[in-house]
Protein backbone atom coordinates (compact mmCIF):
# COMPACT_ATOMS: atom_id res chain seq x y z
CA UNK A 1 0.00 0.00 0.00
CA UNK A 2 1.44 3.49 -0.88
CA UNK A 3 1.07 5.95 2.28
CA UNK A 4 -0.44 9.34 1.13
CA UNK A 5 2.05 12.08 1.27
CA UNK A 6 3.43 13.91 4.77
CA UNK A 7 0.83 16.71 6.33
CA UNK A 8 1.60 20.45 5.64
CA UNK A 9 4.67 21.65 7.68
CA UNK A 10 4.78 24.85 9.92
CA UNK A 11 5.16 27.76 7.92
CA UNK A 12 8.45 29.92 8.91
CA UNK A 13 8.15 32.02 11.78
CA UNK A 14 5.34 30.41 13.30
CA UNK A 15 7.17 30.01 17.21
CA UNK A 16 3.73 28.56 19.06
CA UNK A 17 4.36 24.96 19.91
CA UNK A 18 0.58 24.37 20.11
CA UNK A 19 0.71 24.70 15.90
CA UNK A 20 1.68 21.35 15.26
CA UNK A 21 2.17 19.90 11.84
CA UNK A 22 -0.75 19.48 10.04
CA UNK A 23 -2.63 21.50 11.99
CA UNK A 24 -5.25 24.21 9.95
CA UNK A 25 -3.66 26.91 11.64
CA UNK A 26 -0.33 26.33 10.05
CA UNK A 27 -2.66 26.79 6.90
CA UNK A 28 -2.53 30.36 7.29
CA UNK A 29 0.73 30.65 8.29
CA UNK A 30 2.17 29.53 4.82
CA UNK A 31 -0.62 31.28 3.09
CA UNK A 32 0.77 34.48 5.26
CA UNK A 33 3.99 33.80 4.23
CA UNK A 34 3.85 33.41 0.60
CA UNK A 35 1.59 36.45 0.45
CA UNK A 36 4.58 38.73 1.98
CA UNK A 37 6.77 36.34 0.14
CA UNK A 38 5.17 38.04 -3.03
CA UNK A 39 4.76 41.80 -1.87
CA UNK A 40 9.06 41.83 -0.90
CA UNK A 41 10.89 43.39 -3.29
CA UNK A 42 11.98 43.07 -5.77
CA UNK A 43 8.74 41.33 -7.40
CA UNK A 44 6.15 43.37 -5.22
CA UNK A 45 3.72 45.05 -7.46
CA UNK A 46 4.26 48.69 -8.00
CA UNK A 47 3.68 50.79 -4.72
CA UNK A 48 3.00 47.64 -2.76
CA UNK A 49 5.84 46.56 -0.23
CA UNK A 50 5.92 44.47 2.49
CA UNK A 51 8.53 44.77 4.92
CA UNK A 52 9.00 43.46 8.53
CA UNK A 53 8.91 46.44 9.56
CA UNK A 54 5.63 48.18 9.92
CA UNK A 55 6.84 51.68 9.79
CA UNK A 56 8.10 50.62 6.45
CA UNK A 57 5.14 48.83 5.07
CA UNK A 58 2.83 49.84 2.66
CA UNK A 59 0.74 46.87 2.52
CA UNK A 60 0.36 45.15 5.77
CA UNK A 61 -0.21 41.16 5.92
CA UNK A 62 -1.02 39.10 8.51
CA UNK A 63 -3.02 36.34 10.22
CA UNK A 64 -7.06 36.93 10.69
CA UNK A 65 -6.12 36.13 14.73
CA UNK A 66 -3.71 39.58 14.53
CA UNK A 67 -4.10 40.88 18.52
CA UNK A 68 -2.13 44.11 17.46
CA UNK A 69 -5.19 46.59 17.16
CA UNK A 70 -2.68 49.13 15.80
CA UNK A 71 -1.53 46.59 12.85
CA UNK A 72 -4.74 44.99 12.04
CA UNK A 73 -6.04 48.96 11.42
CA UNK A 74 -3.81 49.58 9.37
CA UNK A 75 -4.41 49.76 5.47
CA UNK A 76 -4.20 48.42 2.56
CA UNK A 77 -3.76 44.98 4.38
CA UNK A 78 -4.48 41.63 3.58
CA UNK A 79 -5.77 39.55 6.55
CA UNK A 80 -5.24 35.26 5.77
CA UNK A 81 -8.55 33.83 8.09
CA UNK A 82 -9.95 29.82 7.69
CA UNK A 83 -13.82 28.87 8.18
CA UNK A 84 -15.00 25.34 9.25
CA UNK A 85 -12.07 22.44 9.30
CA UNK A 86 -13.29 18.98 8.06
CA UNK A 87 -11.53 15.52 8.61
CA UNK A 88 -13.81 13.22 6.35
CA UNK A 89 -14.14 9.65 6.88
CA UNK A 90 -12.73 8.54 3.31
CA UNK A 91 -12.40 4.75 4.61
CA UNK A 92 -14.16 3.00 7.19
CA UNK A 93 -12.97 3.91 10.48
CA UNK A 94 -9.83 5.87 9.29
CA UNK A 95 -7.82 2.50 9.28
CA UNK A 96 -5.55 2.32 6.53
CA UNK A 97 -2.82 -0.40 7.97
CA UNK A 98 -2.52 -2.64 10.80
CA UNK A 99 0.06 -4.71 12.46
CA UNK A 100 -0.32 -7.88 14.55
CA UNK A 101 2.48 -7.86 16.67
CA UNK A 102 1.68 -4.92 18.72
CA UNK A 103 -2.12 -4.46 17.56
CA UNK A 104 -1.31 -1.11 16.52
CA UNK A 105 -3.52 0.82 13.99
CA UNK A 106 -2.71 3.54 11.57
CA UNK A 107 -5.34 5.78 10.43
CA UNK A 108 -5.80 7.87 7.70
CA UNK A 109 -8.16 10.94 5.97
CA UNK A 110 -7.79 13.89 4.13
CA UNK A 111 -8.72 17.47 6.04
CA UNK A 112 -10.70 20.14 4.17
CA UNK A 113 -9.75 23.47 5.26
CA UNK A 114 -11.74 26.40 3.39
CA UNK A 115 -9.37 29.54 3.55
CA UNK A 116 -10.74 33.45 3.67
CA UNK A 117 -8.36 36.03 2.25
CA UNK A 118 -9.62 39.45 2.78
CA UNK A 119 -8.13 42.67 0.95
CA UNK A 120 -8.50 45.54 2.46
CA UNK A 121 -8.36 49.54 1.55
CA UNK A 122 -9.46 53.01 2.41
CA UNK A 123 -10.35 52.85 -1.31
CA UNK A 124 -12.91 50.26 -3.20
CA UNK A 125 -10.69 49.92 -6.12
CA UNK A 126 -7.47 49.97 -4.39
CA UNK A 127 -9.39 46.44 -2.14
CA UNK A 128 -10.33 45.42 -5.77
CA UNK A 129 -6.71 45.71 -7.16
CA UNK A 130 -4.79 44.18 -3.90
CA UNK A 131 -7.60 41.14 -4.43
CA UNK A 132 -7.35 40.76 -7.81
CA UNK A 133 -3.58 40.63 -7.92
CA UNK A 134 -3.88 38.05 -4.89
CA UNK A 135 -5.92 35.91 -6.99
CA UNK A 136 -3.87 35.68 -9.49
CA UNK A 137 -0.97 35.25 -7.76
CA UNK A 138 -2.47 31.85 -5.54
CA UNK A 139 -3.78 30.74 -8.83
CA UNK A 140 -0.60 30.55 -11.07
CA UNK A 141 1.60 29.09 -7.78
CA UNK A 142 -0.96 26.96 -6.89
CA UNK A 143 0.87 23.95 -8.17
CA UNK A 144 3.99 24.83 -6.87
CA UNK A 145 2.03 25.77 -3.02
CA UNK A 146 0.84 22.28 -3.48
CA UNK A 147 4.05 20.45 -4.30
CA UNK A 148 6.25 22.24 -1.34
CA UNK A 149 3.50 21.79 0.96
CA UNK A 150 2.27 18.12 0.21
CA UNK A 151 -1.29 19.54 -0.14
CA UNK A 152 -3.52 16.92 -1.97
CA UNK A 153 -5.51 19.51 -3.53
CA UNK A 154 -6.07 23.16 -4.14
CA UNK A 155 -9.49 24.59 -5.37
CA UNK A 156 -10.25 27.18 -7.67
CA UNK A 157 -9.27 30.68 -6.56
CA UNK A 158 -12.53 32.46 -6.02
CA UNK A 159 -12.32 36.36 -6.10
CA UNK A 160 -15.84 37.82 -4.52
CA UNK A 161 -17.36 41.39 -5.26
CA UNK A 162 -16.14 44.02 -3.13
CA UNK A 163 -18.28 45.37 -0.20
CA UNK A 164 -18.10 47.49 2.78
CA UNK A 165 -15.71 46.18 5.12
CA UNK A 166 -17.49 45.02 8.84
CA UNK A 167 -15.02 45.64 11.03
CA UNK A 168 -14.32 49.43 9.36
CA UNK A 169 -17.37 51.45 8.07
CA UNK A 170 -14.80 53.31 6.26
CA UNK A 171 -13.05 50.62 4.51
CA UNK A 172 -14.00 48.52 1.65
CA UNK A 173 -12.85 44.61 1.35
CA UNK A 174 -12.54 42.09 -1.39
CA UNK A 175 -12.58 38.63 0.21
CA UNK A 176 -10.75 36.04 -1.87
CA UNK A 177 -11.77 32.35 -1.20
CA UNK A 178 -10.72 28.21 -1.82
CA UNK A 179 -10.74 24.97 0.27
CA UNK A 180 -7.42 23.01 0.54
CA UNK A 181 -6.87 19.63 1.17
CA UNK A 182 -4.37 17.22 2.70
CA UNK A 183 -3.76 14.12 4.16
CA UNK A 184 -3.55 13.54 8.34
CA UNK A 185 -2.48 10.26 9.47
CA UNK A 186 -2.10 9.37 12.82
CA UNK A 187 -1.54 5.92 14.97
CA UNK A 188 -3.67 4.46 17.75
CA UNK A 189 -1.61 2.08 20.41
CA UNK A 190 -4.28 0.01 22.31
CA UNK A 191 -3.61 0.15 25.91
CA UNK A 192 -2.55 -3.54 26.49
CA UNK A 193 1.07 -3.84 25.00
CA UNK A 194 2.31 -0.92 26.85
CA UNK A 195 1.28 -2.17 30.27
CA UNK A 196 3.14 -5.74 28.90
CA UNK A 197 5.84 -3.22 27.83
CA UNK A 198 5.72 -1.67 31.47
CA UNK A 199 5.77 -5.25 32.92
CA UNK A 200 9.07 -6.26 30.58
CA UNK A 201 11.27 -2.58 31.69
CA UNK A 202 10.22 -3.88 35.40
CA UNK A 203 11.29 -7.30 35.04
CA UNK A 204 14.80 -5.90 33.89
CA UNK A 205 15.09 -3.51 36.45
CA UNK A 206 16.69 -4.03 39.82
CA UNK A 207 14.66 -1.53 41.99
CA UNK A 208 11.15 -2.17 43.32
CA UNK A 209 8.01 -1.45 41.74
CA UNK A 210 7.23 1.68 43.48
CA UNK A 211 10.92 2.77 43.10
CA UNK A 212 9.99 2.35 39.45
CA UNK A 213 6.47 4.52 39.09
CA UNK A 214 7.95 6.94 41.99
CA UNK A 215 11.02 7.32 39.35
CA UNK A 216 8.45 7.81 36.51
CA UNK A 217 6.53 10.41 38.36
CA UNK A 218 9.27 12.44 39.17
CA UNK A 219 10.45 12.55 35.51
CA UNK A 220 6.99 14.06 34.37
CA UNK A 221 6.92 16.45 36.97
CA UNK A 222 10.57 17.57 36.03
CA UNK A 223 9.01 17.64 32.56
CA UNK A 224 6.25 19.36 33.11
CA UNK A 225 7.94 22.87 35.14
Amino acid sequence: MTRPAPPPIVAPGQSSTLIIQGSPLALIGIFVTILRQRFTPPDNPMNYIWNNDPNVSTIHIESAFEDDKAVRGKKPGIYVDKEQTLYGRNIIGDRAGHTLHDSKDFQWCLATVPILIECVSARRAESAIIGDVTQWTLHAMSDVIQKTFAFHDMSPITLNRTVPYEDDKEAWSTAISFSVQYNVRWTVLPIAPLLQEVVLQLNRTDISTDDFFLQLLSRNLETLS
